[in-house]
């Protein structure tokens, strides 16, 4: 198609049905990519939120298991902490005075 004898208000009438028409035929792709998907997941037998995040079966895999605490605030017996991450608060307290961890090892 040879565009280039059309005039200004032409190429402005071609140019919104071009859009138009772009529009229409995304919305039509998007729709048969998602029946598409959704009939991978059914065959698949997993949920489709699963499919796309590529996530693999948590329950094949195993829950993540809790870290067990190593060191417990001896005023307070309900705090504890792994050993892992932030020390707490409490711990940093306790190295201030004591410069080990040695008396709240559990």
């Amino acid at each position: 198609m040879d565009i280039s004898s059309l005039s200004l208000v032409e190429l402005k009438k071609l140019e919104a049905q071009a859009s138009r028409e772009i529009e229409t035929r995304q919305k039509g792709e998007l729709e048969k990519a998602r029946a598409e998907m959704l009939a991978i997941a059914q065959r698949v037998g997993v949920p489709l939120t699963q499919l796309i995040a590529g996530v693999p079966n948590t329950a094949a895999k195993g829950a993540k298991k809790a870290v067990a605490a190593l060191y417990r605030n001896p005023e307070n017996q309900e705090q504890q902490w792994s050993g892992r991450g932030r020390q707490p608060l409490w711990v940093k307290s306790w190295l201030e005075t004591h410069q080990t961890l040695d008396g709240i090892r559990i």
